[in-house]
């Protein structure tokens, strides 16, 4: 910029081609990730305890097949309490993308068994016969959503630069 000129400009816009540049690889994210993680854990270890509670509430939308899939529920809560747990502990993009590779194939293979052995039946539940045919359709655009999750994140383990 030629300086002459700009003599009665302000200075934070003398300095208006530099912005941007860089800015994103200065900024730290680990300790916004930090807090990700604490909630993730607790929500987890909350869903942890609703999930083997739910066969003493009695729901009358529940399936006697449940507790066909409360063993890959709780392998998959502990994969994310396994996964979050390592990422807080150990703050490398290494370990950090490893672990979501992980986590997210879990999702995947619950997704998919929860949507082979439905647990769930809203036939005769209050009007709520729709969420029948809808939670399928949910439960395929989550694997479908994992399984880009999982190859987005093997890309970036490849591709990862310092």
């Amino acid at each position: 910029m030629n300086h002459q000129c700009n003599e009665n400009m302000p200075h934070w816009a003398q300095r208006i081609d530099d912005f941007g540049k860089r800015r994103w690889f200065k900024e730290n994210y680990d300790k916004k990730r930090n807090g990700e993680y604490i909630g993730n854990l607790i929500f987890n270890l909350i869903f942890l305890w609703v999930v083997n509670k739910i066969p003493d509430w009695n729901l009358g939308f529940i399936r006697d097949n449940y507790n066909v899939v409360l063993w890959i529920l709780n392998v998959n809560i502990l994969v994310q309490i396994g996964g979050n747990a390592l990422m807080l502990a150990a703050n490398l993009p290494i370990i950090r993308y490893l672990s979501l590779i992980i986590t997210e194939s879990a999702s995947f293979v619950t997704q998919m068994v929860l949507f082979y052995i439905y647990p769930f039946d809203f036939t005769n539940f209050h009007g709520l016969f729709w969420l029948d045919w809808f939670l399928p359709i949910a439960l395929i655009i989550g694997m479908v959503v994992s399984a880009f999750k999982v190859i987005g994140n093997l890309w970036k383990l490849i591709f990862w630069r310092s």
